[in-house]
């Protein structure tokens, strides 16, 4: 009779097979009466289950509550990702740099063991001159000897000159004042040999000193350099090994923030469409 009413007549299958297609009654049902409401899930085409979690009141606070909720958590996403790119470019940046820092570390170490090799090869040089330096340390203990021969002779004429008879002074004297004219030609020959000997040397000394200088300063340079792109190196690794702290962090971070989006997302569309 409801139906006839509202010109909407239907034969008791009809019915039954409209309220099974909207979940109202399952397959084996043969309901007598329905619920006023089962009527118009089929008459508007309504899922039931819409239906059952249909708002019963005004929730707009609630609503609103979510969506500040989902804004708060997808701003905290936008910036947790932005400081996970930050830190992605900052590593990137920071291997970079400990990259070309180990770079320069391996060239300076290169250029100190070149240097090194330089010094010794400078220091090799310096057998010529070594061999100067005992040529001349042997010609000065030679004159040293002939010196301390000849001053010897004359202390000893002096001595006999003064002593014995007329005769053996006056021959001392005349011996004396002989060996006071001229040096006896041993210590001449010393004094030659020692002359040219310190030529010799100084001549040897000037290219090995300046050569052995030179060595020594650019191994110094190179050493302070090596430790210095050592310090570079070190420092380089330990930034680049904060970056990938900051990284993890800012990862996790974005991590989070998603998951927080996830649910705020979740409670907002929890909220029935018909009442936002």
């Amino acid at each position: 009779m409801f139906l006839e009413f509202f010109n909407e007549t239907l034969t008791v299958r009809a019915l039954r097979t409209a309220l099974r297609e909207t979940g109202a009654i399952g397959e084996k049902d043969r309901p007598k009466n329905i619920p006023l409401i089962h009527y118009l899930l089929f008459k508007f085409s309504v899922d039931w289950h819409v239906l059952v979690h249909a708002s019963q009141g005004d929730n707009s606070k609630e609503i609103a509550e979510a969506q500040r909720m989902l804004d708060e958590v997808q701003s905290a996403f936008a910036e947790a990702d932005r400081r996970a790119s930050e830190a992605a470019a900052a590593v990137r940046q920071a291997s970079a740099t400990a990259a070309e820092a180990k770079r320069r570390e391996d060239a300076a170490k290169a250029d100190e063991e070149e240097a090194v090799a330089r010094e010794a090869e400078a220091r090799e040089r310096e057998a010529p001159f070594k061999a100067a330096q005992e040529e001349l340390q042997a010609a000065l203990a030679e004159v040293h000897a002939q010196e301390a021969e000849y001053h010897g002779k004359i202390a000893d004429a002096e001595r006999r000159s003064e002593e014995g008879g007329v005769v053996s002074r006056n021959k001392a004297k005349a011996e004396l004042a002989q060996l006071k004219s001229e040096d006896p030609l041993p210590l001449r020959k010393a004094k030659i040999t020692l002359e040219a000997a310190t030529k010799k040397a100084e001549k040897a000394r000037a290219p090995f000193e300046a050569a052995t200088k030179q060595a020594e300063a650019a191994r110094a340079a190179a050493t302070a350099s090596a430790l210095e792109a050592s310090h570079a190196r070190a420092a380089a690794e330990e930034a680049h090994r904060a970056a990938e702290a900051a990284k993890h962090a800012a990862d996790e971070a974005v991590e989070q923030a998603r998951q927080r989006v996830a649910e705020a997302e979740g409670t907002y569309n929890e909220c029935p469409p018909n009442s936002r």
